[in-house]
């Protein structure tokens, strides 16, 4: 099975031109690459240890294990393309995105503990991703720093499946989609608190005990100072759907429609 390895962008067109689309798997170590094009490709494994990328492409790019931030260093995406491509992530591992656009990609199990991301576009489909605005602190002497920086993203044009904002992300400077499906808590601790305590006085108590449960799930969610909450209804089971949105309701401030 073919396996790519290279340090400099001259290897990089070089060696991607010898590859066929099926089978090939890159690593970069330390690479510094400015205008690599991966566009394209199907790429088994991606992986990148603590390597610069600027203006690169990746459009239409087909990678089935993406371990953008692997090892014990931080790698960087400056300006690069991730247009119309299908991910599957590894581990979000040490990573850092600035200025990317993903229009129309798909991308699934994104779950990042120690990566930013800044003034990013996304208008296809994250499914199951778990962002957050504190490193955890096992990770913070490899990284440099206790807080992930993740301002200034669009999200208004993608569709969010299962994905959660934690730990203290501002979602006050992301745009986020609208609409009746999603749902903006902007002062979680205190909408949970009112709710909880007009549950608590519900006659049926199946519906009590659904409502409670996921309002549970909402209140582990606020935990790590996250106090503005982001949800969509339609992750919720349908069984428990008409629950859920009452929930809603009671979670939605006063004169927000």
């Amino acid at each position: 099975m073919p396996r790519i390895s290279f340090h400099d962008c001259g290897e990089v067109l070089a060696r991607l031109e010898k590859v066929s689309d099926t089978g090939a798997r890159v690593q970069l170590e330390g690479a510094v690459l400015k205008g690599a094009d991966f566009s394209d490709r199907s790429i088994l494994q991606f992986t990148s240890v603590g390597s610069r990328l600027s203006d690169a492409r990746f459009d239409r790019a087909r990678i089935h294990v993406g371990s953008f931030g692997a090892g014990q260093a931080v790698s960087t995406y400056e300006s690069c393309s991730f247009d119309d491509a299908v991910i599957y992530f590894g581990p979000g591992g040490y990573a850092r995105f600035v200025g990317c656009s993903f229009h129309r990609a798909r991308l699934t199990n994104w779950i990042c503990h120690a990566v930013e991301v800044v003034n990013c576009v996304f208008d296809g489909r994250i499914e199951t991703a778990v962002f957050n605005g504190t490193v955890p602190t096992r990770d913070r002497l490899v990284v440099g720093r206790d807080r992930n920086e993740f301002v200034d993203n669009d999200f208004s044009g993608a569709q969010l499946v299962d994905v959660a904002f934690r730990t203290g992300i501002d979602l006050a400077r992301q745009r986020l989609p609208v609409g009746p499906d999603y749902f903006v808590v902007p002062r979680a601790r205190e909408g949970l608190a009112r709710a909880r305590k007009a549950i608590g006085s519900w006659k049926q108590a199946d519906r009590r005990g659904q409502a409670l449960a996921h309002l549970s799930a909402l209140e582990f969610e606020s935990q790590g100072g996250q106090d503005q909450l982001f949800f969509r209804l339609s992750d919720y089971d349908s069984t428990d759907a008409d629950v859920v949105r009452e929930l809603a309701e009671m979670l939605r401030p006063k004169g927000v429609g």
